[in-house]
């Protein structure tokens, strides 16, 4: 089989993928997948051998991005490329069609749908913000209700549109400034239901345990989507900036589990306190109640939350993120059909 290197990339000729494992077909809009297409009919030419073939696979190093391709005088992209001895051969300019460089645009595409498979990885595990608004609306309360409601529905629109909103920089634009007043929505909210539960530890009448244990339902389950949406919108951030720079990633990835574990050790400790007042409660001599059912639901957040994985998952959270520096394997047909290599 052969094998050409480049400075930035790797290309390999296949003939068939069926062997291939762990390949995941992406979701392209037509636009993308025109612009695979068009690159899909450019790849022999940058094959030093001429070999053409039905399948190809493209690595692109640990933080590349398309953007770091060489750019030409006239504005279109290239690089160099070896023969079979590793021997220098010469530049291969990536043409371009309609006065737009094809690479690039292919290379873009791969990145934006890529990106949607890593966000949609992490969404489906973020069960508080997925949930029907009429779900959500049950449980908000207070000042809160409508700011975060708002917020929730915006970071959903913005991972449900990822593609189409990417291809226009504008709107992307648009969107971060969006996403980043999600984050600081988020952050205010989780402060004020932190407090929230605090309060409700220490509340010294607790003769209406029915309520009680309501109202500190109705906190925990409002933290946790708060929680969520910093987290979601956080790492919808990087993907729309498109930032893969190594110290800003661990920025985020730290600042997310350090505000997490935080907050998760102030609801262990609070829910705690709670258990035990919960387990010391008596009712009154002509009032009987069974608080067997209580006791179980405390005791397993309890449980959860020593665990660290009642609020978010981290290791979607941490996936995600860490994708942007991992080598990313693709796999071009003639179709213009895109697969990722996921493992």
């Amino acid at each position: 089989m052969e094998r050409t290197g480049l400075y930035n990339f790797e290309i390999t000729p296949y003939d068939d993928i069926s062997q291939q494992s762990n390949l995941t077909k992406l979701e392209l809009s037509s636009a993308q997948k025109m612009h695979t297409s068009a690159f899909y009919q450019q790849l022999p030419s940058l094959i030093a051998a001429g070999t053409a073939a039905n399948i190809y696979e493209m690595k692109l190093p640990p933080g590349i991005s398309p953007s770091d391709l060489m750019r030409y005088s006239d504005g279109s992209y290239g690089n160099i490329y070896f023969g079979k001895d590793g021997k220098f051969l010469g530049h291969a300019h990536l043409e371009s069609l309609s006065d737009r460089a094809v690479a690039m645009n292919a290379f873009s595409a791969m990145s934006i749908a890529s990106g949607q498979y890593y966000l949609s990885e992490i969404n489906n595990n973020l069960t508080a913000i997925n949930q029907k608004a009429d779900k959500i609306l049950e449980f908000l309360y207070g000042d809160k209700k409508a700011e975060l409601m708002a917020e929730v529905r915006f970071v959903n629109f913005a991972y449900q549109n990822y593609i189409s909103i990417m291809g226009s920089d504008v709107q992307r634009m648009a969107t971060i400034v969006g996403i980043q007043e999600a984050r600081k929505v988020a952050m205010k909210d989780i402060e004020f239901y932190v407090s929230d539960l605090d309060s409700q530890s220490k509340v010294k009448d607790i003769s209406n345990l029915d309520t009680f244990v309501n109202d500190v339902f109705k906190i925990k389950d409002c933290l946790q989507l708060a929680i969520q949406l910093y987290g979601m919108s956080s790492v919808l951030e990087v993907y729309y900036s498109q930032n893969k720079d190594a110290k800003y990633l661990k920025y985020v990835e730290d600042d997310i589990f350090a505000y997490i574990d935080r907050c998760e050790k102030c609801m262990l400790s609070d829910f705690s306190a709670i258990q035990m007042r919960i387990n010391s409660y008596k009712a009154g001599p002509l009032k009987k109640i069974d608080k067997s059912e209580y006791e179980k639901q405390i005791s397993k957040i309890v449980d959860l939350l020593g665990s660290g994985e009642e609020l978010i998952k981290r290791k979607p959270l941490q996936s995600t993120l860490q994708s942007c520096q991992k080598e990313t394997v693709y796999y071009l047909n003639r179709d213009g059909e895109l697969y990722l290599k996921t493992a």
